[in-house]
């Protein structure tokens, strides 16, 4: 399979370094280009020509575009290529036998030690398997025609490390997926008293996410520093099932509440007004409070009145409301505070509206999220830890120790070998030859 150049090509170490580089330059984009906006904000903020390109590249999206994706893709077959590639030698490595050696020719090795006892085979044999054993743990001992060999094979499974990381990456890449697919992110803003079951989508088309539950303010609260910025603020919120409550729970800052895999984040605060109008009808009068984004009603009089917007002009506030009577067109207009409004109706009557009161009301910001990909990206990461963990601690490591008659003394020949651990090798050769020659000393 890998005799072709295109299968080399998306099988090699060049490929998956530039999609690496690509992947971190595009993520800087996401980082920098504010994500989710209305495709309006960009023309408007970034001109004509930037905002036919971020239209085009969906860089307003960027971790969702389609060529961020096609990236993805490309890198996921070249890590599962590269393994397939690499799998056969490693598998190779991994089922050599360490005793397929020439116990006479151990000297060749880089790390190797040759030490002369005095004692007899038969008695030195038995303390050098007690040095090696305390040293290396459990050996293997094999008899040989001159003599017996230990040996000691340690951590072979290391030669598998790389493939678990690649394997790792994969699962943080199909669990990114599998968020991107099943899962959303939007945004909700709720007045204080308002429950809502429906969650703005982020993105160009501004979708709505219904959830089978609604969410309601009870309460919201905000502290402020001295010179007016904003130093913490929190939501007391409601979980409601078919109009029953089912939790009671803040949501803060750096407190987001999960329900049902739904995670509710403390984004921001807007503060809007409520305002309290008498409207007078001939002899009879009515006080309506009316909230923002929303209407009041004079039922007698047929009469409906909304609130569009609250402006201050002069040192007055003013607000805009509208009316409609009966099924009347609405018709918009202006009212300043201490200055009652005469308004004539479709029916011929008139009636008088006065500003009487306006009292800010704070609305929560909610930042939505679900991600049913999340724990497979969080054990993704694991496993790269873990293998990236086994290939730099866990090199593979092996270790010879030939015991050889020589008339009345005995030779004892030390060797090792690790294709990344060679200095560890070196080093463990020595102190186990220092400690086999101090049995002359102590004989």
């Amino acid at each position: 399979m890998f005799k072709n150049k295109f299968i080399n090509f998306l099988a090699s170490l060049k490929l998956a370094i530039f999609i690496l580089l690509t992947l971190a330059a595009t993520s800087i984009i996401g980082t920098v280009l504010p994500q989710g906006q209305p495709i309006a904000f960009y023309f408007q903020r970034y001109g004509e020509a930037a905002g036919q390109i971020i239209k085009f590249l969906q860089l307003y999206d960027v971790y969702h575009s389609w060529w961020f994706v096609v990236l993805l893709v490309i890198f996921s077959i070249n890590l599962i290529l590269c393994s397939l590639k690499r799998l056969p030698f490693s598998l190779e490595l991994y089922r050599r036998d360490p005793l397929a050696v020439d116990p006479k020719k151990l000297t060749r090795m880089p790390a190797a030690k040759e030490v002369s006892l005095k004692e007899d085979y038969s008695l030195a044999k038995g303390k050098i398997k007690e040095i090696i054993t305390k040293k290396l743990g459990s050996v293997k001992e094999v008899e040989f025609e001159d003599g017996i060999l230990f040996l000691k094979d340690k951590f072979r499974f290391s030669y598998f490390s790389v493939y678990l990381v690649h394997f790792s990456i994969l699962v943080v890449i199909i669990g990114a997926i599998i968020g991107a697919i099943w899962g959303f992110r939007g945004n909700m803003t709720l007045l204080e008293g308002e429950s809502s079951n429906q969650v703005i989508l982020f993105g160009l088309e501004r979708r709505t996410q219904p959830l089978d539950f609604s969410v309601r303010c009870d309460k919201f609260e905000i502290e402020f520093y001295p010179n007016g910025m904003p130093k913490e603020y929190r939501s007391e919120v409601t979980i409601l099932e078919n109009g029953k409550e089912v939790l009671k729970a803040p949501i803060e800052v750096n407190a987001p509440l999960t329900y049902k895999g739904i995670t509710f984040y403390q984004a921001s605060y807007n503060t809007f007004a409520e305002v309290t109008l008498r409207v007078l009808k001939g002899p009879r009068q009515k006080v309506l409070i009316i909230k923002p984004f929303s209407q009041s009603e004079w039922a007698e009089e047929a009469l409906r009145i909304g609130l569009l917007g609250v402006q201050e002009a002069h040192g007055l506030i003013a607000v805009q409301l509208w009316v409609s009577e009966k099924e009347s067109p609405p018709v918009s207009f202006w009212v300043l505070e201490r200055h009652p409004r005469r308004i004539e109706l479709p029916s011929g009557q008139a009636i008088i509206i006065e500003l009487s009161d306006i009292k800010p009301v704070y609305a929560t910001g909610l930042q939505v999220k679900k991600d049913p990909g999340v724990w497979i990206v969080w054990a993704g990461f694991l496993g790269i830890i873990l293998g990236i963990f086994a290939a730099f601690f866990f090199a593979h490591q092996r270790y010879w120790v030939a015991v050889i008659p020589d008339k009345n003394s005995t030779k004892v020949i030390l060797a090792g070998f690790s294709p990344k651990a060679r200095h560890k090798v070196a080093e463990t050769i020595e102190e186990l030859a220092k400690e086999v020659g101090n049995l002359n000393n102590a004989s």
